[in-house]
């Protein structure tokens, strides 16, 4: 015979492959057991046919399934709970709404304030805003007329920076009497009536609180304003010009009193609200750079400023016009014998000033 040979061995597969092999048929086991669950009978009728010979199929089948299966059973779930009126959420909704709905009857039942009512909220609120509004203005007023008055002229500065400055102290004065002002209120009588938290809470309440103080406020301010009667608007303005005045008072008064050779020479500033002549500065007096004041209509500058026309007189002392009180004051500091005056106007023909030069040659 022929020698037969011994059956063959299968051949060893490496452990690599083994487990491979392993982990397909688990998955496809694991797949064919989802796919049970999401049979008809389940929530969704899901059924999910599994590949054999692909692990990634299977793989990818089951996720799909779970996937489902979860977004199922949590959708009934939270269907569930929300039903639920112990659920936490589903209580918090609950007393949400309840709270809300009692708010909207309690609003809705609840009465606006009377009118009676209204007046005194009115009033409450509008008393004590005018005595900070007549504060408020009065302490500007007196307190920026200062600052013009002073700082202002020194430094040159505007009445409206003045008023700025002034502010400050207003609105100080406003913190520092605000607890006294509404002390003296409540002791005078006025209470603000006792109202619901819903009542306090309408617009109608809310419109007549701000409508009060608004009066109130501008009533005060208006008051304030009394104050302006009793001091001069126009005392900065005038004493600032007068300041601009000497400067050009120096630099023509000096010239023209070197230039024409005279004894003195001064500029008469017309002021028409005092009825009143000023000078300042008159170049070759005694008393140089002094403010001498005279009535309107006084003497040889009075007489021009009146009429407007130029007077050349050579004796003052025959003058009638002539007065005697700027020789005998020792303004001059020497006497006066001869004075051409003439009158300086503006572009309406109005006299505003009044030059004079004194004793020429002399």
């Amino acid at each position: 015979g022929r020698c037969t040979s011994a059956p063959r061995r299968p051949p060893r597969t490496h452990p690599h492959v083994r487990f491979a092999a392993m982990m397909r048929r688990a998955a496809v086991a694991a797949a064919a057991g989802v796919a049970r669950r999401a049979s008809p009978t389940s929530a969704s009728g899901l059924t999910i046919p599994v590949p054999t010979n692909s692990a990634t199929s299977a793989w990818r089948a089951w996720t799909a399934a779970e996937s489902t299966n979860g977004r199922i059973a949590g959708v009934a779930t939270a269907r569930a709970w929300s039903a639920t009126p112990s659920s936490g959420f589903a209580a918090s909704a609950a007393s949400r709404s309840s709270t809300t709905a009692s708010s909207s009857v309690a609003s809705s039942s609840a009465h606006p304030p009377s009118a009676e009512t209204l007046r005194k909220i009115f009033v409450f609120n509008a008393v004590p805003f005018v005595a900070f509004g007549f504060i408020d203005n009065t302490v500007l007023i007196y307190a920026g007329d200062a600052i013009d008055n002073s700082v202002g002229v020194a430094f040159g500065l505007s009445s409206l920076a003045a008023a700025a400055m002034g502010q400050i102290f207003s609105d100080t004065s406003g913190v520092l009497f605000g607890g006294a002002i509404e002390a003296w209120v409540l002791r005078a009588g006025f209470i603000m009536p006792t109202l619901t938290a819903e009542q306090n809470v309408m617009r109608v309440t809310r419109t007549t609180s701000t409508a009060g103080k608004v009066c109130g406020v501008i009533a005060g301010c208006c008051l304030g304003l009394l104050n302006l009667l009793l001091i001069d608007p126009h005392a900065a303005e005038k004493a600032k010009e007068e300041k601009e005045f000497t400067a050009v008072f120096r630099a023509i008064m000096d010239e023209g009193h070197n230039v024409v050779g005279c004894a003195a020479a001064s500029l008469w500033i017309v002021d028409y609200d005092k009825r009143e002549l000023w000078t300042r500065a008159s170049s070759g007096n005694k008393m140089d750079d002094a403010v001498v004041r005279r009535p309107f209509g006084c003497g040889i500058v009075g007489d021009v400023a009146t009429t407007g026309k130029v007077s050349n007189v050579a004796d003052c002392s025959k003058h009638p016009k002539f007065d005697v009180s700027v020789d005998a004051d020792g303004v001059t500091g020497f006497t006066t014998h001869s004075a051409l005056t003439g009158p300086v106007v503006d572009e309406h023909g109005r006299v505003v000033a009044v030059v004079q030069l004194v004793n020429k040659g002399g």
